[in-house]
Protein backbone atom coordinates (compact mmCIF):
# COMPACT_ATOMS: atom_id res chain seq x y z
CA UNK A 1 0.00 0.00 0.00
CA UNK A 2 1.38 3.62 -1.07
CA UNK A 3 2.62 5.72 1.91
CA UNK A 4 2.68 9.54 1.82
CA UNK A 5 6.42 9.81 3.20
CA UNK A 6 6.25 14.02 2.21
CA UNK A 7 4.00 16.54 1.15
CA UNK A 8 4.99 19.53 0.75
CA UNK A 9 1.90 22.37 -0.14
CA UNK A 10 3.79 25.29 -0.56
CA UNK A 11 6.44 23.55 -3.07
CA UNK A 12 3.27 21.17 -4.44
CA UNK A 13 4.95 18.33 -3.66
CA UNK A 14 4.78 14.67 -2.99
CA UNK A 15 6.93 11.84 -1.87
CA UNK A 16 5.41 8.39 -2.03
CA UNK A 17 6.63 5.02 -1.62
CA UNK A 18 4.79 3.03 -3.71
CA UNK A 19 5.74 -0.85 -2.72
CA UNK A 20 3.57 -1.94 -5.05
CA UNK A 21 5.52 -0.81 -7.85
CA UNK A 22 8.95 -1.02 -6.38
CA UNK A 23 9.40 3.03 -6.28
CA UNK A 24 9.21 6.18 -4.60
CA UNK A 25 6.99 8.37 -6.70
CA UNK A 26 7.49 12.03 -6.96
CA UNK A 27 4.28 14.03 -7.24
CA UNK A 28 4.02 17.92 -8.30
CA UNK A 29 0.81 19.50 -8.66
CA UNK A 30 -0.58 15.68 -8.38
CA UNK A 31 0.39 14.49 -11.26
CA UNK A 32 3.81 11.84 -11.48
CA UNK A 33 6.97 12.95 -12.53
CA UNK A 34 9.93 11.36 -10.77
CA UNK A 35 10.50 8.06 -9.82
CA UNK A 36 13.37 6.39 -8.04
CA UNK A 37 13.35 2.51 -8.47
CA UNK A 38 13.97 -0.28 -5.60
CA UNK A 39 14.53 -4.02 -5.04
CA UNK A 40 14.08 -5.03 -1.52
CA UNK A 41 16.77 -7.18 -0.68
CA UNK A 42 16.72 -9.20 3.14
CA UNK A 43 16.41 -5.92 4.80
CA UNK A 44 18.42 -3.43 2.32
CA UNK A 45 16.82 -1.34 -0.40
CA UNK A 46 18.85 -1.46 -3.31
CA UNK A 47 17.90 2.03 -4.83
CA UNK A 48 18.39 1.42 -8.54
CA UNK A 49 17.35 4.66 -11.44
CA UNK A 50 15.62 8.12 -10.44
CA UNK A 51 14.11 9.54 -13.46
CA UNK A 52 12.43 13.55 -13.39
CA UNK A 53 10.41 14.36 -16.32
CA UNK A 54 12.54 16.47 -18.87
CA UNK A 55 9.83 19.69 -18.27
CA UNK A 56 10.57 19.79 -14.17
CA UNK A 57 13.85 19.06 -14.31
CA UNK A 58 16.28 21.91 -12.80
CA UNK A 59 13.99 22.85 -10.09
CA UNK A 60 16.05 20.57 -7.48
CA UNK A 61 12.91 18.13 -7.62
CA UNK A 62 15.64 15.13 -8.32
CA UNK A 63 17.21 16.34 -4.56
CA UNK A 64 13.88 16.59 -2.83
CA UNK A 65 13.17 12.99 -4.10
CA UNK A 66 16.58 11.49 -2.97
CA UNK A 67 16.20 13.17 0.01
CA UNK A 68 13.02 12.17 1.25
CA UNK A 69 14.11 8.47 0.15
CA UNK A 70 17.22 8.71 2.29
CA UNK A 71 14.97 9.98 5.41
CA UNK A 72 12.59 7.33 4.85
CA UNK A 73 15.01 4.22 4.75
CA UNK A 74 16.76 5.98 8.14
CA UNK A 75 13.60 6.26 9.99
CA UNK A 76 13.17 2.44 8.88
CA UNK A 77 16.40 1.36 10.09
CA UNK A 78 16.92 -0.28 6.46
CA UNK A 79 20.41 -0.01 4.74
CA UNK A 80 20.57 0.88 1.36
CA UNK A 81 23.06 -0.35 -1.79
CA UNK A 82 23.36 2.55 -4.22
CA UNK A 83 23.24 1.59 -8.13
CA UNK A 84 21.70 4.94 -9.14
CA UNK A 85 24.42 7.39 -10.46
CA UNK A 86 22.13 10.45 -9.19
CA UNK A 87 21.73 9.34 -5.39
CA UNK A 88 25.84 8.81 -5.39
CA UNK A 89 26.22 11.98 -6.70
CA UNK A 90 23.69 13.62 -3.95
CA UNK A 91 25.48 11.59 -1.45
CA UNK A 92 28.95 12.81 -2.28
CA UNK A 93 27.36 16.55 -1.37
CA UNK A 94 25.51 15.19 1.90
CA UNK A 95 27.64 12.93 3.81
CA UNK A 96 25.33 12.99 6.75
CA UNK A 97 23.64 10.13 4.97
CA UNK A 98 26.35 8.10 4.80
CA UNK A 99 24.95 5.71 7.82
CA UNK A 100 22.30 4.56 5.74
CA UNK A 101 24.36 3.17 3.29
CA UNK A 102 25.14 -0.95 3.75
CA UNK A 103 28.91 -1.30 4.41
CA UNK A 104 28.96 -4.43 3.09
CA UNK A 105 27.06 -3.82 -0.31
CA UNK A 106 27.59 0.09 -1.10
CA UNK A 107 27.15 -0.33 -4.44
CA UNK A 108 28.65 2.48 -6.49
CA UNK A 109 28.24 5.14 -3.65
CA UNK A 110 31.92 4.18 -2.24
CA UNK A 111 33.72 5.81 -5.73
CA UNK A 112 32.14 9.38 -4.48
CA UNK A 113 34.50 8.22 -1.83
CA UNK A 114 37.44 7.78 -3.24
CA UNK A 115 36.67 3.63 -2.22
CA UNK A 116 36.83 0.32 -3.51
CA UNK A 117 35.32 0.22 -6.64
CA UNK A 118 34.90 -3.43 -6.40
CA UNK A 119 32.88 -3.29 -3.12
Amino acid sequence: MAEVLFDDSAKRVRVVDEPEYRRYALYLDGAQVGTLSYRVVEQRRVLGHTEVDETCRGRGLSQILVQVVLDDLRERRQKATVHCPAVAQFMTRSVKYADVIDPSHPGIWVLGFGGDPAA
